[in-house]
């Protein structure tokens, strides 16, 4: 399944997408359990298939079952189902939720480590970036005028399923619930300037894109690491790419990271970037990933204070 969130009329919903059709799981289910006679169907819906992805990922071992159960019912029913199927083209893509921390590791495709000429590390390259910096598909980055150059990096990542603490990497498939795409703006030229800038380079609001959607495990290629992968500016390919170029997997990162830290329903683990690029206010960006799909967002430039940009003797030239 396609799972994430959209807008119409002024109201989120936990939505399928398949074929053209934005499908709201939670009002669909409801429908479903109403022809079937059920008794307080729009209670039991609720309960068995919430109308919130952190919810939704959260009760997963119930609310996966039932929402395929909602797609079959939405198929049978050749997608007319009113009130709960809209066409893709008139909704407005939301992230699918805003996890409690993204987990991001650096420098871990091989193509992109020879072209910025770092060493390889002993462990993972972890840090952290901040929900408040997530938007959806097609919702605008703002780069904030005055400081610098800032980069498009493009990331596979995973959603976690469940609680999750010194996860062996052989059982890393056990708290995956999804893959998505995330793209880990970066203000390049703060964090060329000091290393100390990067959490404030990374973490700018709108610096943090996801989705389209989350693909459940079953929906994706079978080889996740022979996926491949293309970086588009305005249209055009500026890089393409492949999963297996990275060097760690989901199992490798995920075991380092749960050594230290507890990993939560919903939190995101990102593999780095392959080669990544300046862009510019006025652009468009694309991220796809083979199975995945395309995220796409323009991109504007915003006005503020520039007078930190002074104190570092930063160039305004974006």
């Amino acid at each position: 399944m396609r799972l994430g969130t959209f807008e119409i009329d002024g109201m989120r919903r936990l939505g399928a997408f398949e074929r053209d059709w934005a499908i709201d799981l939670n009002g669909a289910y409801g429908a479903y359990l109403k022809e079937k006679g059920l008794s307080e169907a729009k209670v039991k819906g609720d309960a068995e298939l919430p109308d919130d992805m952190m919810e939704f990922i959260i009760k997963n071992e119930i609310s996966i079952p039932a929402a395929r159960k909602t797609l079959d019912y939405v198929r049978q029913k050749d997608f007319q189902v009113p009130g709960c199927v809209y066409p893709i083209s008139g909704i407005t893509f939301r992230a699918s939720h805003r996890p409690l921390k993204i987990v991001c590791t650096g420098t871990n495709y091989e193509d992109y480590r020879r072209i910025i000429g770092i060493p390889f590390s002993p462990v993972p390259l972890i840090f952290l970036k901040s929900p408040s910096a997530v938007i959806g598909h097609e919702e605008t980055i703002y780069l904030p005028t005055g400081y610098g150059v800032f980069y498009h990096e493009w990331e596979f990542s995973c959603v976690i399923s469940k609680r999750c603490k010194r996860v062996s990497k052989e059982k890393v498939d056990e708290v995956i619930f999804g893959y998505t795409i995330v793209d880990d703006i970066t203000a390049r030229s703060l964090e060329a300037t000091n290393r100390e800038f990067q959490p404030w380079g990374k973490n700018i609001d709108t610096f943090a894109p996801m989705g389209p959607w989350i693909v459940t495990p079953d929906e994706m290629p079978k080889d996740i690491y022979r996926l491949r992968t293309l970086r588009r500016l305005n249209g055009r390919v500026e890089c393409e790419s492949n999963t297996s170029n990275m060097r760690l997997g989901f199992g490798e990162i995920i075991e380092f990271v749960t050594s230290f830290w507890t990993l939560e329903p919903g939190d995101v683990v990102t593999t780095a970037t392959p080669p990544a690029g300046p862009f510019r206010p006025g652009d468009v960006i694309e991220a796809e990933i083979e199975g995945i799909g395309t995220l796409r967002n323009p991109v504007e430039g915003i006005e503020v204070d520039p007078k930190y940009a002074q104190q570092i003797n930063l160039k305004d030239i974006v």
